[in-house]
This record gives C-alpha cells, structure tokens and sequence, in this order.
C-alpha cells in the first residue's frame, strides 16, 4: 500500500490503462471462427448495403445497439470493425469498476485505480472483446454503471443504465434478482421499471426510422431463445452434470430448469423481502455480484461467455469484501478455460467444463452464506432446513418446487 501511494494514483491509472491497451494490441490480429465466418459476414452485408441503410434487414440476431457500433466501425475501420465496436467498453466497464470502488475507499484513491487496472486484466475482459472479438463487455460495462447507481444512491441513473445494457445482450437480465429485492423492499417502484423499458425503447428507434420493421426489433431476443438445441453451451454450470449426448439428452426437460431458476430468484427476493436489515451498498454490492452468478448458473441454454458479468462483479465485490478475494480468482480462472478452447482455438479446456462448475458452485454458497447472514438468518443448516421445511408446511405439496417463496 505504501508503493502505490508513492506511485499516485492518477499515475497507477495511467501507466495501468496503457498496459491494457498493449496488451490487447498483439490480439487484435487473432481470428476466431466467429470472426471468421459471421462477423466478416456481417461487415461485408453492412458494406454492400450502404452501411447504416443495411440496418433496416434482419442479418444478425443482435439489438440495434450493438450494430449501430458495428455499423460505425466498418464505415471507418473494416478490418476489424467487431473488434473495435467492442474494446472501447472494456475501458468504460473499468471506469465503472473504479467508481464502485472508490465509493468504498473514498480516502485511499489507490485502491479504486487499483480495481480498475484489476478489471482490465481480467482473463475474460483481456480476451473477450481484443481475442475473440465478442460483445460482452458492452452490456456489462452498462450492467456495472448500474450497481454503481444503486452505490451510489441515484436509482434513477441506475434503472436507466440497466436499460442500456439490456439493449445491447438479453444476459443483462441476470441482475433481475437484485431488481426483484430492490422493487419487494420497496427501495424501488414500478416507474424505475418503466424507466429502463424507455431507454431501451429509444435505441430501437432509429433502427425503425431506417425501415426495419418493429416486430423483428421486438422479438430479437425471443427468437435467440431457439437457437440453442442443448442444456448448456459450454457453460460452467448446473447443466454440467446432467447427460446431453445424442441418445441421453435431457434437453427437453429445459423449461423445467428455466421454472427452478424463476423460483430462486422469486426465493432470494423473499428472504430479502422477509428481513428487517437494511438495504445498505455492502449488501447492495453482495447482492448484485450473487445475482449474476446465480441466474446463468441454474438457468439452461447458457452459452460460454454468459458469466461475464459475474467475473467482473467479482472484482468490485473483492475490493469492497477483500475476505471474499478468492471469487475474481475462481471465476477468471473458469472463464480463461473457455477462452483457451472457443476463442483461442484450442481443442478441448484445460481442466474438465464441469470442474469449473464445482468451482462456482463453491463461490456461489459462499456469497450465499453471507446473504444469509446479512439479512439476519442463521447459516447453521439444520436452522436453515427448519426455514424450508416451514414454507413448505405453509404452501403445501404443491409449493415444493417453490421452497424458498414467500
């Protein structure tokens, strides 16, 4: 600590930031099969059809948002026009990181410029957007705005930034829980709600003003919902354990995991509905990091790349819980074994997919432990077990998928 108040902090974020960007220059050569095949794909569509006039056809199953970005860089920067849509967020995500931080360490501004060099090095951030040539840090680097918002007591911002994010990936909905026991607290209303509907309305409309039809713009995110024929994508989680080669495959059993996922989330919101601890920004922060780890965990069809977020919020939550410092590390190093097979083309991961998956089920009762502690329950199980068995006597047979509920 005493090294880096010798540094200074604008100093740290200086020489941090430059590191980045030099360490994402080397990767900006690197094609993916994605790069490959669909986003040349695009740029050649987008160039053929008078670039931003192309956006009035249905040639990706993205939101406007991202392609008006797209659409931008191959105007000026064709040959790596995905690639450079995208990496300007890893900074802006950073930013965010550093202002979640600092709300935590107002008088040691070390620390916050600290998380933010934390964020850019991230395995999955490094190589998300500069390897792979993926889109994730633009929603997330909205997604973190967000808890930022929430920190820092303008609720307003953060509902209108939760609505940018998702008008960039439907994955911004992983931070539903948090919303859910934000809105059953009453620490917001229906009309925050509204608010993130209209910001992400307005993105739609200039894609409808160059033609294309509102139905296509509404139903981007309902259409991806089919594209997927397996229970996972490779995603470290739930899913892992459960068969999904041709002859076994549980997949048309996925609604029933897309059922189990909605009752957690409605379950978490009880607890935090139930209890009279206050809403504060250590537990806003908690809560918010367990949300978008939770939901892509149990929810089915994820791809890959869907903990993202989680990995990011890992870090905010790290500095703001420096005991919790092993979560970042866990999920980087889970998120680096996908990188290592579909964004660097090698054939299999490094450590078996469902490994990785045991290794966030570890954090996930971890920062569960502590939820339950922060909202006043014991954490001995066989209290805890007591606490279901109670709702499942008060619902009926009926409520035992529904445990948790109110």
């Amino acid at each position: 600590m005493r090294l880096l108040r010798r540094i200074g902090h604008r100093r740290l974020l200086v020489w941090g930031v430059l590191a980045a960007l030099a360490a994402r220059l080397p990767l900006l050569s690197h094609e993916s099969l994605d790069f490959v095949t669909v986003y040349t794909e695009w740029s050649d569509f987008i160039a053929a059809n008078g670039y931003f006039a192309a956006l009035q056809y249905d040639f990706s199953d993205y939101n406007p948002a991202y392609l008006y970005l797209v659409t931008a860089a191959v105007h000026h920067l064709s040959a790596f026009a995905v690639k450079a849509a995208s990496i300007p967020f890893d900074f802006l995500l950073a930013f965010f990181v550093h202002r979640c931080v600092a709300l935590r360490y107002p008088d040691a501004k070390e620390i916050p410029a600290l998380a933010a060099i934390a964020a850019l090095f991230t395995p999955t951030v490094l190589l998300n957007s500069a390897l792979w040539g993926q889109a994730d840090a633009t929603y997330t680097a909205f997604l973190v705005a967000s808890l930022y918002g929430f920190l820092a007591g303008r609720r307003t911002a953060a509902f209108v930034a939760f609505g940018l994010a998702f008008a960039f990936k439907a994955p911004a909905v992983f931070l539903a829980p948090l919303l859910l026991c934000l809105l059953r607290r009453r620490a917001a209303s229906p009309g925050d709600f509204a608010r993130s509907a209209l910001a992400y309305a307005l993105t739609l409309v200039p894609a409808a003003l160059l033609g294309r039809p509102l139905g296509e713009l509404l139903s981007t995110y309902l259409s991806q919902v089919g594209s997927y024929g397996r229970l996972t994508m490779d995603a470290a989680n739930l899913y892992q354990w459960v068969p999904d080669s041709p002859g076994t495959s549980w997949y048309p059993l996925w609604p029933v995991g897309a059922a189990l996922t909605v009752a957690l989330v409605w379950g978490i919101s009880a607890l935090v509905a139930r209890s009279r601890a206050e809403i504060t920004p250590d537990r806003i922060a908690l809560l918010a990091a367990f949300s978008v780890l939770v939901v892509p965990f149990f929810l089915p069809k994820m791809l890959d790349r869907y903990f993202f977020p989680a990995e990011v919020f890992a870090v905010v939550l790290a500095f703001w819980r420096p005991r919790l410092w092993f979560a970042p590390v866990v999920l980087g190093f889970a998120g680096l074994n996908v990188y290592w097979v579909n964004g660097a083309g090698f054939e299999s991961p490094f450590v078996p997919y469902s490994w990785a998956a045991a290794g966030l089920l570890v954090v996930i009762a971890v920062l569960f432990r502590d939820l339950l502690r922060e909202f006043g329950y014991s954490v001995r199980l066989r209290d805890f077990a007591g606490f279901l068995w109670r709702r499942l006597r008060e619902g009926g047979p009926a409520a035992a998928p529904f445990l948790l509920l109110a």
